[in-house]
């Protein structure tokens, strides 16, 4: 058994829990303290379920919010051996009056309600004596574990994932990028590459020469005159007649496990749209390990009242069932505003499409110096996003 409570509560929770006769050890989580924000918190807590040792169950004597984060991976059956979650609320330790906080939290605390096994009844130390009382030691293994469950369906289930690719005269870049498709432990069923105008005829024959050396015979090479990365992005979408597709860009990686991981997710039917954590890297390759990257974007998803700020929700590099997305009209195709990703998102967010993040680095992103999030206008890209939550009357 796992676990996860304050440092004021660990010694007593362990002991009750040893006590009744059960086997726990504690996981080390930071340090909660003002100085850290409610997401960095429930980051540091996925993070240390994700290395803690195999267990049958978890048990969190903490306030839900911590989990908020792991609870997206385990919606998005990453785990291979999950654990059952057993969740007692307590108190935050720490008096957090931002709006950031509170909004932060709320959302991150309904992630995690929905996705524990159980939820005590009663918050405080009275909902751990009611789990002691109610479930034993030796009832534990008769308790459900709906991820188990779900990751079950997931890999009994089929679908199909098709990944649009789009060049502009980067063509070393985007055989690297299409050299990691081909080393995917679950190959993409299908795949279209866009050429989103490359000037340089030396970079289009490149490209042609790296899909047909990566992608073989069955890979189309769509040339547009259009410089718009949205357009490309639905004509490859066009393209396609599978059920998922992945939008991938010429200066990223894909890890060996990241197709068969969106599929998986996908299988869950718990989003129609998927997006991800991305490893950042400087150079022509990326680190041995994600754990050397240069930085990080670890989004949280859709947090209403804070996505007029920032793009927290995630980016371009995103899994999305075909038909949502054509149904949501696609990414913007004005290739002067850039933050197609956020928009997409706010929109479909608007839709009420579901989506989540998977809390998994399943993309390596170059940072280069040309790239259009460092060149665009951000007040221009926000702008647009808090438009269109003014208009749906959603709080900015």
């Amino acid at each position: 058994m796992t676990v996860l409570a304050g440092e004021a509560d660990r010694a007593a929770v362990m002991a009750r829990l040893r006590a009744a006769g059960w086997g726990g050890v504690p996981i080390e989580r930071g340090a909660i303290n003002a100085d850290r924000s409610p997401a960095d918190v429930a980051r540091a807590v996925a993070a240390h379920l994700e290395w803690a040792p195999p267990s049958d169950a978890l048990v969190a004597v903490a306030p839900p919010w911590w989990l908020g984060v792991a609870a997206q991976a385990r919606d998005a059956a990453t785990d291979p051996a999950p654990r059952r979650w057993m969740v007692c609320p307590v108190p935050d330790p720490i008096a957090r009056r931002g709006r950031d906080d509170v909004h932060t939290m709320a959302a991150l605390d309904a992630l995690t309600r929905a996705s524990a096994d159980w939820v005590a009844p009663v918050d405080g130390p009275a909902g751990l004596a009611h789990l002691l009382e109610h479930h034993s030691a030796g009832r534990l293994s008769a308790m459900p574990n709906t991820a188990r469950d779900l990751l079950r369906r997931a890999e009994a289930a089929t679908t199909t994932l098709g990944v649009v690719l789009v060049h502009h005269d980067r063509p070393v870049w985007v055989n690297a990028a299409l050299a990691s498709l081909a080393c995917q432990t679950r190959p993409a069923d299908r795949l279209v590459v866009v050429d989103a105008a490359s000037t340089r005829p030396e970079a289009r024959a490149a490209l042609a020469e790296s899909v047909a050396r990566h992608g073989g015979d069955a890979t189309p090479i769509l040339w547009r005159r259009d410089p718009s990365l949205g357009a490309a992005r639905m004509a490859g979408a066009d393209a396609l007649n599978t059920d998922w597709v992945l939008f991938m860009d010429d200066d990223n990686i894909a890890p060996p496990e990241a197709l068969a991981t969106f599929a998986r997710a996908a299988t869950t039917g718990g989003a129609e749209i998927w997006t991800c954590w991305a490893a950042l890297f400087a150079g022509e390759t990326p680190p041995d390990r994600t754990e050397h990257a240069d930085a990080w974007y670890r989004p949280l998803g859709p947090v209403p009242g804070l996505m007029g700020r920032r793009n927290d929700l995630g980016d371009a590099n995103m899994l999305v069932g075909r038909r949502t997305f054509l149904a949501l009209g696609g990414f913007d195709p004005d290739p002067t505003v850039g933050a197609e990703d956020w928009d997409f998102l706010v929109r479909a967010w608007i839709a009420g499409t579901g989506q989540r993040v998977i809390p998994r680095p399943l993309v390596w992103k170059r940072l280069s110096p040309g790239s259009m999030s460092r060149t665009m206008d951000q007040d221009r890209a926000r702008r647009r996003v808090l438009r269109l939550l003014r208009a749906a009357g959603c709080p900015v």
